[in-house]
């Protein structure tokens, strides 16, 4: 079941606008206009030249133009390649070289990344050269210009808080923040969240339904991993809901779902990519999120789809 927030639709639909579909479209006529920032979260885009990967994420940029309001900025929220877990660094290097091409090509808009677990070089590599130029995530550091991998920033009268929660475990990731991270977190909620509403990217889930449906055919129902669903659920929502968070936002599972839980919105935006290119994943379509963030903390949302169709 789909818990939808008081500030969404509660109507269910598919809406054809300006050859785009919206997915639990807002109702204009709900309540009257209010000042606000219209954000794009763009997640799991899996760009890579085959399968049409990269002329898909050209034509979802594109169809941005086709929203009306505009958005102010992209935040694209993780797995912005595939893959570079496990590939050469030729291969790596390749893969970002064409999504920056890709981004350039096709939006003039700024964009505020998210690291996801295939975005990070060689943790998957069966002999790991840990001493390698890019390896972990000092390669998406330095192609996104980034001093961190976790950051935040104002705009319009919201605080946005982006999280790297992919940590190294073994020869894989699972989702979690590590304690310098967490003590940053905790210093920047109280700095900030006294004088704005608050809202918080990850690429895992910090809390999600959707997490337990990724596997059709699971072995035990309802029981799901830390690599589909943050570690520290609990502790983290618990942090965030007292450091006055109303919104969590994050991508990772391909699915769609819109819960609250401890007093705290989460969605779970389904992918650019859909089944990473080979069509929609189980019945959610290729797409984005717009997010419209009012000036008193509320926010409507809605799930895009930009028309695209899988290449044979």
């Amino acid at each position: 079941m789909l818990a939808s927030s008081p500030t969404l639709s509660r109507r269910s639909a598919l809406l054809a606008v300006g050859g785009a579909v919206l997915i639990n479209p807002v109702s204009a006529a709900a309540r009257p206009a209010r000042t606000g920032l219209r954000v794009v979260h763009m997640t799991d885009m899996h760009v890579k030249p085959e399968m049409g990967g990269a002329e898909g994420y050209a034509a979802a940029l594109r169809s941005i133009e086709k929203l009306s309001p505009q958005p102010a900025f992209i935040v694209t929220g993780g797995d912005h390649v595939m893959d570079v877990l496990n590939c050469t660094a030729k291969r790596a290097d390749e893969l970002f070289t064409l999504y920056r091409k890709v981004v350039a090509d096709n939006t003039a808009l700024k964009t505020y990344p998210v690291v996801g677990n295939h975005d990070v070089y060689g943790w998957q590599l069966k002999e790991p050269d840990e001493s390698a130029a890019g390896f972990g995530k000092a390669m998406v550091r330095e192609r996104f210009e980034l001093p961190k991998t976790y950051y935040s920033f104002d705009s319009g009268a919201w605080h946005f808080i982006v999280l790297d929660n992919i940590q190294r475990r073994g020869g894989s990731y699972y989702g979690n923040l590590d304690d310098e991270q967490t003590e940053w977190l905790k210093a920047d909620l109280a700095a900030n969240a006294k004088s704005r509403p608050v809202i918080v990217f990850s690429h895992i889930p910090i809390a999600s339904i959707c997490a337990f449906f990724f596997n059709e055919k699971p072995k035990e129902f309802w029981r799901t991993g830390d690599h589909l669903m943050h570690h520290d659920s609990r502790g983290l929502i618990k942090l965030l809901r007292d450091g006055g968070v109303k919104l969590c936002v994050s991508g990772h599972i391909h699915l769609l779902d819109q819960i609250r839980f401890m007093g705290v919105d989460f969605i779970c935006d389904g992918a650019v990519s859909g089944a990473w290119w080979g069509g929609p994943f189980q019945e959610i379509p290729e797409g984005y999120g717009v997010l419209d963030l009012y000036d008193d903390g509320t926010h409507d949302y809605q799930y895009v789809t930009y028309g695209w169709t899988a290449k044979k």
